[in-house]
């Protein structure tokens, strides 16, 4: 029971801890730089989603941020997410799941296309 509570009040504490982190420091750390264009708010959304495995649907904006940087940064974005935080919810699995749902919902709802790959 004890050992509960400890995680209960460690989860919050994270919880906090990733809500108050700076969205400045969020948007310039270990992002690729095809994402540069994604506002830090933006990209905090787009993190809570995939690592937290919060259920909101980002805005349009956001969307449409994520849609113009492309598909090939998306993964990008995944992965140096992946590098550097284990996810909160679920399984490694379930972050690339969470990547990929996130890409698939903001490319059929943007009036954004997105750019062509590189060959």
């Amino acid at each position: 029971m004890a050992m509960l509570k400890n995680l209960s009040a460690l989860m919050i504490l994270l919880a906090v801890t990733v809500a108050l982190l700076p969205r400045a420091t969020f948007a310039t750390v270990g992002i690729p730089d095809c994402a540069k264009g994604i506002t830090s708010d933006c990209g905090f959304g787009f993190f809570k989603i995939i690592v937290l495995g919060d259920t909101f649907a980002p805005i349009d904006e956001c969307c449409r941020e994520l849609v113009k940087a492309g598909k090939n940064c998306h993964n990008q974005f995944v992965e140096s997410i992946l590098s550097s935080h284990k996810p909160i919810k679920g399984t490694i699995s379930d972050l690339y799941r969470r990547g990929n749902e996130t890409w698939n919902n903001c490319a059929a709802t943007s009036s954004v296309s997105p750019p062509e790959p590189a060959h």
